[in-house]
């Protein structure tokens, strides 16, 4: 079933790849282009969140696009306009361009990105949706990685990166449009509101906010704990790719799981976990020995090599656990709620950072650790808190079937149900 479902929605998880190689690629290009002109930090940051606002803009809006033009129309239209968009960077080198640019590529982006998800979603049976969900995040993570050495390849000549980048675009389009899945239905579908989400799976949407605010917190703390312990830029480069190798390697044992046991347990378990190593880091803060030597270092090194893999194939996953969830409730509308946890994930990928930036003067250095802890610590007690519910509320229920069952059965057969007093 898992091979017969992926070849019907391979295109879909191509074209969806391809979009993510370029944004990928974008998302660290541009910030090299800004600095190479003589832009600052703080226009970089201008135009990085510009792209995050345009994104959770795209996500609020682009339901009833696609619920009004159909999703290959909506994913040709944002890829498209995404191509163009990037084609316009060529012309100018105004920062405030540049910024207008993103917060529209970012609402394209979420368009593109939510057609996919909802189409996935839609396609697929709830017997293997956590192993193809788990496919479609580990092709997204290779081309993650791929896009970055792209950038490598193409630091030297930007403008020729920016017209490849165009092309992989339009060939994501390509792909789509040649797809022999049937794209869903939707000028039936209903329009969600947050609060019946929440209602549903509450477990759901605070794990897609966790999982982003983990994720982007976890990608902040680990270059500049290693930038402050004097660790040096190619070595703190391998260990970031140690997380992406962690996401790549625990996808699909999670999604295998995923289709065998209540979701929930998964996301209770990778949120304790997150919470456990970093208590640990945090207690025994590694790196105050670092430079006492060079067998020192390279068995630090090493242990955080391991212990970076581990984070990565807890954290990543949890957003595709998290869907996988929601979808089990049978929504009426497939695009509103898969566009409703990627504007929760993006929601919590701008918190993360941000909560870091506010906090910092307050609590020191160790602000990362602490918010690592408080997010992922929060979604295991709250997780725990609804399995015990759901379990409280499933025994109760039984025990009601079972006295109405024995209050409805006539006395000669409630009689001959009665143990005999050889059994009391």
């Amino acid at each position: 079933m898992v091979k017969a479902s992926l070849v019907s929605l391979f295109a879909i998880i191509l074209a969806s790849a391809l979009a993510q190689l370029a944004s990928s690629a974008l998302l660290t290009s541009l910030p090299l282009q800004i600095a190479s002109i003589g832009g600052s930090a703080s226009q970089a940051g201008l135009v990085a969140g510009a792209y995050s606002l345009g994104f959770m803009v795209g996500c609020m809006r682009g339901v009833r696009m696609i619920n009004r033009i159909g999703h290959i129309r909506a994913f040709a239209g944002a890829a498209g306009l995404t191509a163009l968009l990037v084609l316009l960077f060529k012309n100018t080198e105004s920062i405030i361009f540049w910024t207008v640019l993103r917060f529209f590529m970012g609402a394209a982006f979420a368009v593109l990105f939510a057609t996919a998800d909802a189409w996935l979603n839609e396609s697929i049976k709830d017997e293997v949706r956590g192993r193809i969900l788990s496919v479609n995040s580990i092709v997204i993570g290779a081309m993650a990685i791929l896009s970055q050495i792209f950038v490598a390849k193409f630091t030297e000549v930007p403008l020729q990166m920016l017209e490849l980048l165009s092309a992989v675009l339009l060939a994501a389009v390509v792909l789509l449009c040649m797809t022999r899945s049937v794209p869903p239905r939707t000028y039936k579908a209903k329009r969600i509101k947050f609060k019946e989400i929440w209602a549903q799976s509450p477990v759901a949407v605070l794990g897609a906010f966790a999982s982003g605010a983990i994720v982007t917190s976890l990608l902040t703390i680990v270059p500049y704990s290693l930038s402050k312990a004097g660790v040096g830029g190619s070595t703190t480069a391998l260990m970031i790719a140690m997380i992406y190798i962690g996401r790549l390697m625990f996808q699909w044992p999670f999604g295998s799981l995923a289709d065998r046991m209540d979701r929930r347990w998964l996301i209770l378990g990778s949120s304790a976990l997150i919470t456990v190593i970093m208590v640990t880091f945090l207690i025994a803060d590694p790196f105050t020995g670092w430079n006492s030597g060079f067998l020192r270092n390279y068995h630090l090194l090493s242990m955080l090599g391991l212990v970076l893999v581990v984070l990565g194939g807890l954290s990543f996953p949890l957003q595709s656990i998290c869907v996988a969830h929601a979808f089990e409730r049978k929504p009426e509308s497939s695009v509103a709620l898969s566009t409703y946890l990627l504007f929760i994930w993006a929601a919590g990928s701008v918190a993360g950072p941000t909560l870091i930036s506010i906090l910092a003067p307050v609590l020191g250095s160790k602000t990362p650790d602490l918010i690592l802890i408080g997010l992922s610590g929060s979604l295991a007690l709250f997780t725990a808190y609804r399995l015990y519910v759901a379990k409280l509320f499933f025994v109760r229920r039984s025990t009601r079937k079972q006295l109405l069952s024995v209050s409805n059965m006539p006395y000669a057969s409630y009689h001959q149900a009665q143990p005999s007093e050889k059994y009391k």
